[in-house]
């Protein structure tokens, strides 16, 4: 088992948090935004989970540097109302 210092995983928070922000600000592309971000929030889960870091401990960190931008996936709510789902996707796909 690897043992790093909790202090170690919050200062590569940190730092992650000030790479997303120099990121936004210089207009990075998506894609190297959510590689920041899933960075971020993979050190966030380790830090609750085995760190025994509380998530207001976390948001102490975050706030003054991101503020309360949240960096987890947003989940797509797909409305499928008007959509026959009998009708095969490939034969769906055409007709757009």
């Amino acid at each position: 088992m690897i043992n790093i210092p909790v202090e170690d995983l919050l200062d590569s928070l940190k730092t992650g948090y000030m790479e997303y922000k120099e990121s936004v600000k210089n207009g990075s592309d998506e894609v190297a935004l959510a590689h920041i971000k899933g960075f971020c929030t993979t050190i966030e889960q380790i830090l609750n989970l085995y760190g025994n870091v509380s998530s207001e401990e976390i948001m102490a960190i975050k706030r003054p540097i991101i503020g309360d931008v949240s960096l987890r996936i947003k989940k797509n709510i797909l409305n499928y109302s008007d959509t026959d789902l009998e009708e095969p996707t490939i034969l769906r796909r055409q007709k757009k």
